[in-house]
């Protein structure tokens, strides 16, 4: 089997180990806290989210393909991680701060879930996760993640018995996010040698890291002002709706998107090489993709009526539209996210990366402002798809002369057709049913012995590699 289908297989593990965590955690913390308090989580997190994301700016992409181009040279690695990890250093400190500023001034609601936010912040200090991954060492930062997981949802288990407990829930979530950053920072010395940069070599990077900051800003605004504006404009209680859904969205979503995190570095190593054939590479990740998420993606909208009493509790049955209308979004982003990861990123094609995410954040809270106050959720929801879908269009009409879009359209249609093909069947077994687990439970049945009928010589041959 190849390099790159090892790592993603192992993410994909890693994801779908990791599901235990949200299958335990969100259907707890759900009745122990309550949606309110939920929405204060998500409201609160947001707003530390928006400084944690500046003080990172676009480092994370910025560095994994610096550091992949030059991970064959020991004295080049040992320069770039330096002067890139100096210069996010200066920025990172800033951004605490910042928030420090924030609240001093600002955060007198919510103070205490607030305050604890800032150990979160405080763990971009130590984020060097790109790293690792312009390394392509994967490993090291799943067996930390899971750790970490592991460790985090025992203690929620342990010590959030009640909705008196917010802050704890918030400490232990704050607290593990900064132990995961600081295991890594501890092993750095093995891999690379820490030269003191000067301010020059630091800031070399800056005009690079800032291109890239715009797109993950705007991306930004529509993955956390969404949860910002809903608290604000809209309640916490319709907060709590969108949170809770997105959390459940999120994990197809990250299944593909571990795809891109194992390509990015390999795609960019070989972009080095100018004359390198890259679509063929391309084309056979798309097919990837597309066939998870189009298989994930139907499903979540089929399973949403049936899963929320069952993963959250009684309160939270409006969970269930939201979970439908965000399912979309996990086709939409499959697309975008191999065209952003494998060439966009990789070719340097900054330009069109910051445009298609500048213009996704405009329409976003241009719809968000108009629709969440009258639809609350199910508004922001909306913004949402109607945000991916020009990333997605976007970059896809700034890339039509360098990649297959006609092929890809193909493959989309070929996978959503199987898709549907799916769950009609899902569908008519489980309507035999009436409990809401028996239900779930034969739908899933279905759907994971189905995608393997569907996809067995493509999985067996091209992926795994198994010739007969």
């Amino acid at each position: 089997m190849k390099s790159e289908n090892k790592n993603f297989l192992m993410n994909v593990v890693y994801q779908g180990l990791t599901l235990v965590f949200p299958l335990v955690t969100v259907p707890y913390v759900s009745r122990v806290l309550g949606v309110e308090n939920v929405g204060i989580y998500s409201y609160t997190y947001s707003i530390a989210n928006i400084f944690m994301l500046l003080g990172m700016l676009g480092i994370n992409n910025y560095g994994n393909r610096e550091i992949a181009k030059v991970r064959d040279n020991v004295d080049a690695l040992a320069r770039e991680f330096s002067s890139i990890y100096g210069l996010q250093v200066i920025i990172s400190v800033a951004a605490v701060v910042g928030y420090v500023v924030y609240l001093l001034t600002f955060g007198s609601h919510y103070r205490l879930i607030s305050v604890l936010q800032l150990v979160s912040v405080l763990s971009i200090c130590f984020d060097v996760n790109w790293f690792f991954f312009g390394l392509e060492k994967f490993r090291l930062s799943i067996t930390r993640n899971l750790f970490v997981k592991v460790v985090s949802l025992v203690l929620i288990l342990l010590f959030v018995r009640d909705r008196s407990d917010l802050w704890v829930y918030t400490a232990i979530m704050a607290g593990s996010t900064a132990l995961s950053q600081v295991y890594l920072f501890c092993i750095l010395h093995r891999y690379v040698r820490f030269k003191t940069p000067t301010w020059n070599a630091a800031f070399r990077h800056f005009r690079g890291v800032i291109v890239l900051f715009v797109p993950v800003l705007a991306f930004g605004v529509y993955q956390v002002l969404d949860k910002t504006m809903l608290g604000t404009i809209s309640t916490v209680t319709e907060l709590g709706y969108f949170a809770n859904a997105e959390k459940v969205v999120s994990i197809p979503i990250a299944v593909v998107a571990a795809l891109g995190t194992v390509m990015l570095p390999r795609m960019a190593h070989i972009f080095v090489d100018r004359t390198a054939e890259y679509r063929a590479t391309i084309k056979a990740s798309m097919n990837l993709a597309l066939m998870l998420a189009c298989t994930m993606g139907v499903g979540m909208m089929v399973i949403a009526e049936d899963a929320t009493p069952i993963v959250f509790g009684p309160g939270f049955e409006r969970c269930a539209p939201v979970i439908r209308l965000l399912s979309v979004t996990v086709m939409i982003s499959a697309w975008s996210n191999v065209v952003r990861t494998q060439y966009l990123i990789p070719a340097n094609r900054d330009s069109v990366y910051v445009g298609s995410t500048l213009g996704a954040a405009v329409v976003n809270v241009s719809l968000n402002l108009v629709l969440i106050g009258r639809f609350g959720a199910i508004g922001a929801c909306v913004g949402t798809i109607a945000a991916e879908l020009f990333i997605a269009v976007y970059q896809t009409i700034a890339t039509l002369h360098e990649l297959d879009a006609v092929a890809y359209l193909r493959i989309l249609a070929a996978h959503l057709g199987k898709g549907t093909a799916m769950a009609l069947i899902a569908v008519v077994a489980a309507s035999f049913f009436t409990s809401h687990g028996t239900r779930l439970g034969v739908m899933l049945a279905c759907f994971g012995t189905l995608f393997m009928a569907f996809n067995f010589r493509f999985i067996m041959r091209d992926f795994l590699g198994v010739r007969s």
